[in-house]
């Protein structure tokens, strides 16, 4: 019925013509006193009767042809391919996709289609190996920057240099580190479904890890931390998950030039609560919002000029995937808190 009232609307001005031609011959017939004027009634209801069987004539072609374009386009949205008939289909093959040669304006028209969709699948897959290719070669740089970075670690620590300057080296080193490691991060987002490996892991075991890691930050920085023994077991994926808590520490440490980082967790129903403070510098107001945003450095990160805007966009991402909420809060000049609830959480005594 849907197709059948579009296909009427468009054919109104066709039927209100016709209507007023015959409206015309009435009236010219009634004021001149034609005689007869019963068979010109009769002429015209015959009329009607013809144009009657055209319109559903043509109407049951304009409904077939209008449902078999749906349901082209729902095979092109789910699928991303055209979808022709098995006769139209043969025909475009004789064709050759040559236009001159079409039998009708929809077969021409369907040629079009045919050629505008094989350019952009030929374009699609020139842009998909180009990705692959870049992908490729970022994951193999990835993988080979890190036994540099590893031999310079190992220099450092058989170096004579001084507490301090082996202190900044070591922590520029952590930079170059995370910087990598960042990069492996954003290449192995779209495949993040099928390497996430859900077990139980130790909260406090996974945050002393996070903490060791930027020690020398800490060292360096003069930095506080707080870090009570804590008895959860989450259901989590160690390798993002780590990746996220290294970030999110590494921010705070960043813009926290006095006082120290406070990290506490608590329970709330199957979930724990766990709440990463610092005393740094805080976040604007109008930031606030979109610090998670890919590419969004803020104030903060303008004043810094070493932001990246990624960090916590793939934590974001990686947030979702292990079914974790993120709240922020934070005031400028006093500090930054991120609380993160962990689902599937279980209160267990440390070993």
């Amino acid at each position: 019925m849907r197709l059948w009232l579009r296909y009427l609307r468009e054919k109104r001005p066709t039927l209100l013509l016709y209507a007023l031609t015959i409206f015309l011959f009435l009236m010219v017939g009634s004021l001149y006193h034609i005689k007869n004027l019963e068979k010109l009634l009769y002429a015209a209801l015959l009329t009607l009767t013809l144009w009657g069987i055209a319109i559903v004539w043509e109407g049951s072609g304009y409904v077939h042809k209008s449902r078999e374009l749906e349901k082209a386009f729902r095979h092109y949205a789910l699928s991303g391919e055209l979808l022709f008939s098995k006769s139209l289909a043969r025909q475009l093959q004789e064709t050759d996709f040559c236009i001159e040669a079409a039998e009708s304006f929809q077969m021409a028209q369907s040629i079009f289609l045919s050629l505008a969709y094989e350019m952009q699948k030929k374009e699609r897959q020139q842009l998909a190996e180009k990705a692959s290719e870049r992908g490729d070669y970022y994951m193999m740089w990835t993988h080979q920057i890190k036994t540099p970075i590893s031999a310079m670690r190992l220099l450092l620590d058989k170096s004579d240099l001084p507490g301090r300057e082996s202190f900044l080296l070591k922590e520029k080193l952590l930079e170059i580190e995370q910087y990598t490691e960042m990069v492996l991060t954003f290449q192995r987002l779209e495949s993040i479904s099928s390497d996430l490996v859900l077990q139980s892991h130790d909260l406090y075991s996974l945050l002393t890890r996070a903490v060791k890691k930027h020690s020398i930050s800490f060292i360096t920085k003069h930095l506080s931390l707080e870090l009570p023994d804590m008895e959860w077991k989450v259901l989590t994926d160690e390798k993002w998950f780590s990746f996220c808590l290294e970030q999110l520490l590494s921010n705070s440490i960043k813009y926290t030039n006095q006082g120290g980082i406070s990290i506490r967790a608590w329970g709330q129903g199957e979930r724990v609560l766990l709440s990463l403070e610092d005393t740094g510098i805080g976040i604007r107001a109008e930031d606030l919002p979109r610090i998670f945003e890919k590419g969004f450095t803020g104030y903060n990160g303008r004043l810094d000029q070493k932001s990246t805007g990624i960090g916590l966009y793939l934590c974001r991402q990686i947030f979702n995937h292990l079914n974790i909420l993120v709240k922020t809060r934070s005031e400028e000049g006093i500090g930054t808190e991120i609380i993160l609830e962990i689902p599937n959480a279980a209160k267990a005594p440390r070993p």
